[in-house]
């Protein structure tokens, strides 16, 4: 029986916050990928390709297990930094709380208060009525430069902070990748066209991976015109076009590297 089970924020098409070339979305799915590789059985990992919050999730929820749900937190503040743990306003802290608040803020300090009670939170409400023990985890901030350098290089370490914290022991899984990984593969076929973006907002980058940096974005509607190139690389499949003012190769992600085009995909063929 598991004695954890973990969700991930956002999702299919919500990137959440983004910070350093990165997204909350793919950071926290990076950071359960390690919590169940090394938990094995006693994790079970909720399906990371759905978004919880905005499917009501919780509300169909089986589970006899503790729920974490993992997030990173932004503010735009420059020097905020620390994780904490968000609990129901009106609950007390329980032991995996406590001992999430003290060894992840002691990973990365910088909040005032390591516990924060909430009363306006989908999830932490659904889950309070349900009667699951729940708590929402803010692992730093994505936009602290020194947060997230923490959370990229100790990605393991943080989740044996919370297979320890559950009473759970961690297997001898293969370290997550630390060292430059082989280029990915780039295929030139028939792949050019007009695609609609189908998410708020979509990041356009100067090279084909979540380490490019944001030079600008498309929104909800609107449309770009890619050429017969993509790339995968991050998890995802990349797509380019020229810019028409810079004249220079731009790159979007089209959508998870799935294999085939998907229902949630960031980016639809229309044309």
């Amino acid at each position: 029986m598991a004695k954890l089970f973990v969700i991930c924020g956002h999702g299919a098409g919500d990137p959440g916050a983004d910070g350093g070339g990165y997204t909350e979305a793919e950071r926290v799915r990076a950071l359960a990928a390690r919590i169940k590789a090394l938990g094995g059985s006693e994790v079970e990992l909720g399906d990371t390709s759905r978004n919880w919050y905005r499917d009501g999730g919780i509300n169909r929820l089986e589970t006899s297990a503790p729920v974490v749900e993992l997030h990173m937190d932004a503010s735009g503040v420059p020097g905020a930094h620390g994780a904490h743990v968000i609990i129901k306003s009106g609950f007390a802290a329980d032991e995996y709380d406590r001992a999430l608040a003290d060894r992840l803020s002691a990973m990365m300090p910088g909040r005032a208060e390591k516990i924060v009670h909430h009363s306006e939170l989908a999830n932490v409400n659904r889950a309070a009525r349900r009667g699951i023990n729940y708590r929402l985890v803010e692992n730093g901030f994505i936009d602290s430069d020194v947060d997230l350098a923490y959370f990229n290089e100790h990605v393991d370490d943080i989740a044996r902070v919370y297979l320890e914290v559950f009473g759970i022991t961690a297997s001898s899984a293969p370290a997550a990748p630390t060292e430059a990984q082989p280029p990915a593969k780039e295929t030139t076929e028939d792949f050019g066209g007009t695609y609609r973006c189908t998410v708020d907002t979509l990041n356009v980058r100067d090279a084909p991976g979540l380490s490019g940096s944001v030079v600008a974005s498309y929104h909800k509607g609107q449309t770009v015109v890619l050429d017969d190139w993509y790339k995968s690389s991050d998890g995802y499949i990349w797509g380019r076009y020229i810019g028409a003012t810079s004249g220079k190769e731009r790159y979007v992600a089209v959508g998870r590297a799935t294999g085939k085009p998907e229902a949630d995909d960031y980016l639809v063929r229309v044309g």
